[in-house]
């Protein structure tokens, strides 16, 4: 489906549209995503008007449906009630409990009289108006043009899920969301068939609920920045930021996602991920002075098992949590703890001594069955990642959630838990989509067929005797990195969020990716568009030959822009139209743009590479280093490593790049933080440079961890320096090599 812009791209664009809209009823696709089991097009359509009825069942439905068409259509369509089930021009809705159809399942039959769809429950019956709203126009998500015609296919569809549990995962913890947000987010996920929400809410960069007994986790430990009792961190800069929710408003937004149909599930964050709470509360932690730093870089970040105060606290807090959400389900994450802050603690050495523990690993075990009795006591089931099985056995009734490999699923059903797949390698959406992006990539490049390409069952080859002990699959996103670019959440979730909508809905014998590829291109993209979410598209692909630079569209439809100066193309930048002849391809920039307000990442050329000069530079600084990146990472000019100082930066520290000889040369970029991931760079400070080595000019300030230095017309410059002038938003400062030009 990629190839060259011709005239032809456009007349198949507009072809794509009508069918969108069901004008071409003989070759007619519904474009459904996720993709019901049983689909046959009939022929025909039915058409809205303002006479047109909704009857239902269940009043919330109605009303649903019927606040989504008045909006888009303008028709004031009223809903009646079940006396009414044999009109025409009529969408009727019925529920009978006493239906062979799969609890969230449904019958949808729509003939140019009526619709009818039939299920067993209300569920059932919200996913059928999930099907039915994606039958009509795109536009009936959100602002209609004007030109639709509201009709919708004649078609039968019979369909239920694959999987109980359809679900993805919110960090608000490490980047902050507003409620506003939160809503959406629900509403997009109802839109796609998705049934549970777990929402992440403590860990160690912030404690974002209202608990009543505790007022200091909010009042303190919700926040970060100078001041505060949490450092800044991932972006946040240097002043205050957090932000929590109080319980009066997660109750609503419990109540809204019941609606419709969504469980949320609480995650409070424990052994480990907790410098949060140990922060507003310091006993609470381990006594050794040592600070035994995490995978994540924090310190501090572990409740102590032997102190046996803790559990009465926790027990506070679970029971808070266990009257506030009515999900059966309290997440206690159970990940990545540092076992060396117990192995150095004496209260964590007299438990051990005392109950004849040998490894560390065992207070794991038993910090995590005391937590649980405490989740048991109210009534709940306790869930936490695949660590809370090392050290020993828990409740059969507790849920593991596999995330460290393929292998922990198996693990896990062979040891009869059931398990919630969000395995790291394929369904972490903090990760790259692809080399070029900003991201993680640390479990793997993550593009969006390989979001499609798990099977919950077959990749992690469950046998058949356990496969209802795997519940399903859920997407997660970590928010190390969402503090940037606007929306950058919606890009990374969506459209994988698509693709995992379908791998947990559809059966896989029904799924084939390049036909759901298709029906995303030719028809999602533009439902995700109504719907109000900026979700990533492809960059083009750029190849300089010949002394052209030829472009492959990634859709039929792409519209590519460029720039031949070096900067960044826009919405008035030119639109590639065919080959372009030029002897300089390295000034060129390229990226696809949807309706000129979202575009790709920028790509130039993949075959040509920047020329950068490689001077010998000496490294002069106020830093020491980490042994696994060391300092000589910024003169050794691979990109593709860098120095990892061995703390934070401070006012007053300094960074100095020193020529052997004076280098002429146009421009120099100094970045900083870990490169394409963007992590641990300079917060606050600017750029010096010297043309003779004595005397120093100030530069350009620190901007998203980089700055730029131009030097005069025919000057060879000898030195640039990084001037810290304040405290940086990390443990450590991550800085590369200059990118002389």
């Amino acid at each position: 489906m990629k190839h060259f812009i011709s005239f032809f791209s456009i007349v198949l664009f507009f072809i794509s549209v009508f069918t969108a809209y069901g004008m071409e009823d003989e070759e007619y696709s519904p474009n459904l995503i996720p993709k019901p089991q049983k689909t046959t097009v009939t022929g025909g359509t039915f058409c809205l008007n303002p006479s047109t009825i909704i009857i239902s069942d269940d009043p919330f439905n109605a009303e649903y449906l019927a606040g989504i068409l008045n909006s888009s259509t303008g028709f004031g369509i009223e809903t009646g009630n079940s006396d009414d089930k044999e009109m025409d021009n009529a969408i009727i809705l019925t529920i009978d409990p006493d239906s062979s159809i799969p609890q969230e399942g449904y019958i949808l039959s729509v003939t140019p009289e009526k619709v009818v769809a039939k299920s067993s429950t209300s569920k059932g019956s919200f996913y059928a108006i999930q099907t039915l709203l994606q039958l009509l126009p795109p536009s009936v998500y959100g602002t209609p043009t004007g030109y639709e015609q509201w009709e919708i296919p004649c078609i039968e569809i019979e369909d239920a899920p694959r999987f109980p549990y359809r679900g993805l995962m919110m960090d608000v913890s490490r980047t902050f969301f507003d409620l506003d947000y939160i809503y959406k987010f629900l509403d997009w996920m109802a839109y796609h068939k998705l049934n549970v929400f777990q929402w992440h809410i403590t860990d160690d960069n912030g404690w974002r609920i209202e608990i009543k007994k505790y007022p200091e986790l909010t009042e303190k430990g919700a926040w970060r920045g100078p001041d505060e009792v949490l450092p800044a961190a991932y972006g946040s800069g240097n002043k205050r930021y957090g932000g929590f929710y109080t319980q009066k408003e997660i109750r609503e937004v419990i109540e809204y996602a019941a609606k419709r149909n969504i469980e949320i599930i609480p995650e409070i964050d424990m052994p480990g991920h907790s410098k949060a709470v140990i922060s507003t509360y310091p006993h609470t932690g381990c006594d050794n002075e040592t600070h035994f730093v995490s995978v994540n870089g924090e310190v501090k970040n572990v409740w102590c098992v032997g102190n046996e105060q803790n559990y009465k606290m926790l027990d506070d807090i679970i029971k808070e949590i266990a009257s506030l959400f009515p999900s059966k389900v309290i997440h206690v994450g159970g990940d990545e703890v540092n076992m060396d802050n117990w192995k150095a603690c004496s209260k964590c050495h007299a438990l051990m001594e005392r109950e004849g523990m040998e490894q560390e690993a065992e207070l794991q075990n038993y910090f995590m069955r005391k937590v649980e009795r405490i989740i048991n006591k109210y009534g709940k089931t306790m869930a936490g990642w695949d660590e809370i099985l090392d050290g020993g056995e828990l409740d059969p009734g507790s849920i593991i959630y596999s995330w460290r490999s393929v292998a922990k699923p198996l693990q896990a059903v062979e040891r009869g838990y059931r398990t919630v797949l969000q395995l790291s390698e394929y369904l972490y959406f903090d990760m790259k989509q692809s080399p070029a992006e900003r991201g993680h990539n640390w479990a793997a490049i993550i593009p969006l067929e390989k979001v499609y390409s798990l099977d919950p069952i077959g990749t992690s080859d469950i046998p058949e005797d356990k496969e209802n002990l795997v519940l399903g699959a859920q997407g997660a996103l970590w928010a190390e990195l969402l503090n940037k670019p606007a929306r950058f959440s919606e890009y990374q979730y969506y459209p994988r969020t698509c693709a995992l909508s379908e791998m947990v809905w559809t059966n896989q014998g029904s799924r084939n990716f390049k036909d759901f590829e298709e029906r995303l291109e030719k028809t999602h993209f533009e439902r995700l568009f109504h719907m109000g979410i900026a979700f990533r598209i492809e960059a083009p692909g750029v190849t300089y030959k010949e002394n052209r630079l030829m472009v492959t569209l990634p859709y039929d439809w792409a519209v590519v822009r460029y720039t031949t100066d070096g900067s960044e193309p826009d919405c008035n930048s030119n639109i590639y139209t065919g080959d372009i002849v030029t002897f300089e391809p390295e000034k060129f920039k390229f990226a696809t743009f949807y309706k000129d307000l979202f575009k790709s990442i920028t790509v130039t050329a993949d075959n040509i590479k920047p020329d950068y000069l490689k001077p010998e530079t000496v490294i002069e600084t106020s830093f020491g280093e980490q042994r696994s990146f060391p300092k000589s990472n910024v003169s050794d000019y691979d990109f593709d490593t860098y120095w990892r100082t061995e703390r934070t930066g401070v006012a007053g520290d300094y960074v100095t790049y020193i020529f052997k000889e004076p280098v002429k040369c146009n421009k120099i970029t100094v970045n900083t933080s870990i490169p394409n991931i963007d992590l641990y760079g300079v917060t606050d400070g600017y750029i010096e440079y010297t043309y003779d080595g004595k005397e120093w000019k100030k530069g350009d300030k620190m901007e998203d961890n980089a700055a730029t230095l131009i030097p005069e017309k025919g000057k060879a410059i000898k030195g640039v320096k990084i001037v810290f002038t304040d405290s940086t938003d990390a443990l450590c400062v991550a800085l590369q090599d200059l990118r002389i030009e």
